[in-house]
């Protein structure tokens, strides 16, 4: 049996996981490739930006909101179409209970939900494994792989695998 060579990111995405004193996530509800889901906010990192720099800048843009930064909560490495792209989500907070609204096109709704109540089927699968992590007051630091298959839908993102520390890593 040989042994599957590493594959390192082509590129970095970062996305908050920003719960408020009620114990709610700020989420938006987004189309990607063809599915609207809710997901966290997050996007691309900017020449110069730190990882957290970048989610916290793009959870502003799409929310309005300013956030204070937290843990590395999660790092899901994604392989799709030839490429792979590293994944990070940071805890955040924000300290009153605010309005959001979506402050990007593509976005539907923004808003803040009771990670109990939410659906997993309406809720994107890449963003799923992290909601419950924090949903469940879980102190490691979580790991996952994904990738895509095609629906009649459209693509899917697909978690193929997942894995904790049993302690906080930072």
């Amino acid at each position: 049996m040989s042994a599957q060579p590493l594959t390192l990111p082509q590129r970095l995405t970062a996305f908050t996981c920003t719960t408020d004193p009620a114990g709610r996530i700020l989420l938006i509800r987004h189309e990607r490739l063809g599915l609207t889901r809710w997901e966290l906010p997050g996007g691309h990192i900017e020449p110069g930006e730190s990882t957290v720099q970048a989610a916290i800048r793009e959870t502003q843009e799409e929310t309005g909101l300013h956030v204070v930064p937290g843990r590395l909560l999660a790092e899901c490495r994604h392989q799709w179409d030839g490429r792979t792209v590293g994944i990070l989500y940071f805890q955040a907070t924000h300290p009153g209970i605010q309005q959001a609204e979506a402050t990007e096109s593509g976005i539907e709704a923004v808003d803040w939900i009771d990670p109990r109540t939410l659906d997993p089927a309406e809720t994107s699968p890449l963003a799923w494994p992290v909601i419950d992590h924090v949903a469940h007051g879980r102190s490691g630091k979580l790991y996952f792989n994904a990738t895509h298959h095609k629906t009649s839908a459209g693509w899917e993102p697909q978690v193929i695998g997942t894995w904790r520390t049993l302690k906080s890593c930072t």
